[in-house]
C-alpha cells in the first residue's frame, strides 16, 4: 500500500473523501500538529498520488422499486456484489499488519 501505516492511510482516506484542492491539502499538511506526526515534508502532489492508489471499495447500485400503493417518497433498493464487498475487506490495510 502507498502509506506507511494505518494512521497515514486513515488521514489520506479522509482527505480523499473531503474533496479538497491541492492548495487546501498543502495548507492542512503545513499545520505543525500534522506535519510533525505523519506527513513530515510531504506536499499535496505526493499525497494526491498516494490517494489515487487507495482501494476504491465495492461499487454500489440502486434501483427504484415500483410499489402497488402510492408512497410519499420513492422506495430505493441499494446493493453491491457480495464478492466485491469481501474482496474490499480482504485488501484493507488493517489486515496486512
Amino acid at each position: 500500500y502507498p502509506f506507511s501505516g494505518w494512521k497515514d492511510w486513515e488521514l489520506g482516506s479522509w482527505l480523499l473523501h473531503l474533496g479538497l484542492s491541492m492548495g487546501k491539502i498543502d495548507s492542512f499538511l503545513s499545520l505543525s500538529m500534522v506535519s510533525t506526526q505523519y506527513f513530515q515534508s510531504v506536499k499535496s502532489d505526493k499525497v494526491h498520488v498516494k490517494i489515487q492508489d487507495l482501494p476504491l471499495g465495492p461499487h454500489w447500485v440502486s434501483q427504484v422499486i415500483k410499489m402497488m400503493h402510492p408512497m410519499k417518497s420513492l422506495v430505493m433498493l441499494y446493493w453491491c456484489d457480495p464478492l466485491d464487498c469481501i474482496s474490499s475487506i480482504l485488501i484493507h490495510p488493517s489486515f496486512h499488519d
